[in-house]
Parts: structure tokens; C-alpha cells; sequence
């Protein structure tokens, strides 16, 4: 919803709370998920379960920036923040189809 959001914030004081909430969300989920890496990896391997764990996120935001980037260069900043809500929410489904 925050993405969804930011496409359709037209006062500054919108665009400000909006940045505030997803730096609360990024706060909060950055060092679970990297604990949960550590976690999951055997003891002498963390290094690099975390260090491929980055890699890949790494990999992944690529193309999660430059489909919305083209995006908003072609139809506007609506259309990218729309498109990222989607994503979001088809991934906040497909872990809870996935994890069932």
C-alpha cells in the first residue's frame, strides 16, 4: 500500500509520512531477514549464506528498478507505484499460497 501511495501523493507533507512509514518497514525487516539467513545456514557457512543471500537480493533489484523506472518515464509515476503495489501484493500471496 505504501508504493500505491507514493503514485498518488500530491502534497509534500503525504510523500514525507509515506517515506517515514517504509523507513519503520525497511527498519524493522532488514535484520530479521539476514538473522533468519544466519539461522537457517550451518554455523561455519553463515558468511556465505548471508553474503548469497545479498548477492541475490542484489541481482533481483535490478530488474525491480529499472521495469518501474521505464515505467514511469513511459506512463508516469502512477503507473510504476501501481505496477510495485501489484507486485508486492501477488508476492505477500504467493508466500502465504507457498508457505500453506
Amino acid at each position: 500500500m505504501i508504493y500505491l501511495g507514493f503514485g498518488f501523493a500530491h502534497q509534500e507533507i503525504w510523500i514525507w509520512v509515506l517515506f517515514i512509514i517504509y523507513g519503520l518497514y525497511y527498519a524493522a525487516t532488514e535484520g530479521v531477514q539476514k538473522a533468519h539467513i544466519g539461522d537457517l545456514a550451518r554455523q561455519g557457512e553463515r558468511g556465505t549464506a548471508i553474503g548469497t543471500f545479498n548477492a541475490l537480493t542484489g541481482l533481483a533489484a535490478l530488474p525491480a528498478s529499472v521495469i518501474p523506472g521505464y515505467l514511469w518515464q513511459a506512463f508516469g509515476a502512477a503507473v510504476a507505484f501501481a505496477y510495485s503495489a501489484v507486485i508486492a501484493l501477488s508476492a505477500a500471496i504467493l508466500l502465504i499460497v507457498l508457505r500453506a
